[in-house]
């Protein structure tokens, strides 16, 4: 590189933003033209532009446990295919948790950029297909021993496109071995297209600016980052704090549950934070283990959750955490022929909330509660062949996912889709009974569900599903029946997940509990009931604001007797708008503190 260029504030912050910019085309482009629901509608993808040797440049709007490990995937073409060896044209996938993708429900497409024949940027886009060829109609395989048995076509950084066209043997095996091909085509073609758009718009950039200029930039981009993040650290308490989360046991498999185990140390004067998972059980034989991407997202989501939202998400960034983890443990590097099928999920989960939960010891102000856990029937992989059309399905649907934790002066999000999914957007009900031989009885929320508190968490969601002209297969996986999620600082826990299916001609009196890890399928006539778990609270109850109260009670979330008895306020219902009366408020609250 010449040392003579430097970049200038304001040419930092206008390339940052162009990049940037990018990366948001590529998402578009891919939400817009993807095939399946769980890109077009669920967007179930996330994009990202890394420099030319792997360093994550450019993050925008995507999933934590897509982004925050793409480096790491990125580099992993460099295992097999030297910076020589690629070319103009050329598209690497990439699904492998052996080396540095997160599932092989998650395809991501590499494209490299080149200028003058040096490779400049690494253009990815990463999307979770509806199916990928594992032994049974999902891509969440629990009950999977190993890989072998999971049963999906592996791709460990596989060249799938040269000199602009597909190579035609890699694609013939994914679709005799994917279920609806068509669907999967179609949505590989998005993500190509979307990461050729990066490639094109990219190469723009470099002409415009020149190569040095570039390169200048992507160094000092990083230096910026990793400056921002070494101020908020320093703000922090030096310190060491131990914390962990308990996955539910599954009947027949894991009789004990999974416990998640988390070091958190903040180093001030160093400006490091250090999340160490070493501490955790070997592997399980089901598909529940980790892999190395989804721990490294784990630890790096938990810590930055607690940061201001303007630092650069960018390699700089992300150099200051350390995330510490072994080989061979369920929270750690997965190794063959251990499965790591929901290694995006369960576990997942569980490991970022035990990260931001440790916060709680560090500083009452940086608390948060535990949220809701993935996959409620609600979010199950359906299959079967539908009649109005005459042809096969298979899709997940991503619907009535609510519960997010009560965090120090906020309540929880009611929106939230699981920690590790922010991004996700909810199904559209009416596209999917379009689309899919099911209908939505109903999707509410459930009164006096969310976790009470100073600040309240989020409200648990019903969803109820029956098939309308053919049976339907539901296969899901779901946390938190048995460990809902929990209070901080005195709130109260979340409530737990259920599962449940009855026959509409009986109503609800022939309702019958059902495993939280499962499939099933449904005629005509069986409703399938989905509840997820609801958010923590944050902070003791008796201290939160009563027209807080007041308000959800009016509005039908909280009742009129757990006002009285969570948060000690008493509500007149006899005007339109209900009223706090403050006076029996008072005595109440000072009785329940005695």
């Amino acid at each position: 590189m010449d040392n003579q260029v430097t970049i200038a504030p304001d040419l930092l912050a206008i390339l940052s933003s162009k990049v940037n910019s990018i990366s948001k085309q590529m998402s578009y482009t891919l939400q817009r033209s993807a095939r399946s629901s769980v890109m077009s509608s669920a967007r179930d993808f996330s994009t990202a532009i890394c420099d030319g040797i792997g360093d994550v440049i450019a993050l925008p709007n995507g999933f934590p446990v897509h982004v925050a490990n793409m480096s790491l995937t990125a580099k992993s073409i460099f295992e097999f295919h030297s910076p020589e060896s690629l070319a103009p044209g050329d598209a690497l996938l990439n699904n492998s948790p052996y080396h540095g993708n997160t599932h092989m429900g998650d395809y991501t497409i590499i494209v490299p950029v080149f200028h003058e024949g040096e490779l400049m940027f690494l253009c990815t886009v990463r999307g979770h297909q509806a199916d990928i060829g594992n032994s049974v109609p999902t891509t969440y395989h629990a009950m999977a021993k190993d890989i072998y048995e999971e049963g999906a076509l592996c791709f460990p950084c596989v060249k799938i496109q040269k000199n602009y066209e597909d190579v035609d043997d890699i694609i013939r095996m994914a679709k005799m071995r994917i279920r609806v091909s068509d669907v999967w085509y179609g949505d590989y073609l998005a993500m190509i297209g979307a990461a050729r758009i990066g490639e094109r718009e990219l190469s723009k950039l470099i002409a415009k600016y020149g190569k040095e200029t570039i390169k200048a930039f992507f160094q000092e981009w990083k230096e910026y980052g990793s400056r921002r993040m070494i101020e908020e650290i320093k703000k922090l308490p030096a310190g060491t704090w131990i914390n962990e989360s308990k996955h539910d046991p599954i009947p027949g498999l894991l009789p004990d549950g999974v416990n998640v185990k988390v070091k958190l140390t903040i180093d001030p004067e160093e400006g490091y934070v250090e999340v160490d998972f070493r501490d955790n059980a070997d592997p399980v034989a089901a598909g529940l283990n980790l892999c190395e991407a989804t721990v490294l997202s784990a630890g790096r989501t938990g810590v930055l959750n607690y940061m201001p939202s303007d630092l650069p998400l960018c390699e700089g960034t992300f150099s200051r955490i350390i995330v510490k983890m072994r080989e061979n443990s369920v929270v750690g590097k997965a190794k063959l022929p251990y499965s790591s099928s929901l290694a995006t999920t369960n576990i997942h989960d569980r490991a970022v909330l035990a990260v931001q939960c440790a916060f709680n010891e560090v500083s009452e102000s940086l608390g948060m509660a535990e949220g809701a856990f993935a996959q409620p029937p609600s979010l199950s992989v359906i299959s079967g062949f539908d009649s109005r059309y005459g042809r096969p399905y298979v899709t997940q649907l991503i619907s009535g996912h609510t519960g997010g934790m009560g965090v120090h002066g906020h309540d929880g999000y009611i929106a939230y889709c699981i920690c590790n999914g922010g991004m996700m957007e909810w199904n559209s009900l009416e596209v999917i009974e379009q689309k899919y031989p099911i209908q939505y009885v109903m999707q509410e929320l459930i009164k006096d569900s969310g976790g009470a508190g100073k600040w309240d968490g989020a409200p648990a969601t019903k969803v109820v599903m029956v098939p309308r002209t053919d049976k339907v297969t539901f296969m899901y996986v779901c946390d938190g029946k048995y460990n809902p999620p929990r209070g901080a600082q005195g709130g109260h826990n979340g409530s737990a997940a259920n599962a449940a299916m009855y026959r509409l001609e009986e109503d609800k009196t022939s309702q019958e509990d059902l495993p939280m890890f499962h499939g099933i399928e449904l005629a005509p006539g069986e409703a399938l009931v989905s509840e997820i778990s609801s958010g923590g609270g944050f902070g003791n109850p008796l201290e939160r604001d009563p027209e807080r109260v007041r308000h959800r009670v009016r509005e039908g979330w909280v009742s009129v007797q757990k006002a009285r008895e969570a948060y000690g306020v008493v509500i007149d219902t006899t005007t339109e708008m209900y009223a706090v009366d403050w006076k029996a408020t008072e005595k109440l609250r000072q009785k329940a503190e005695q």
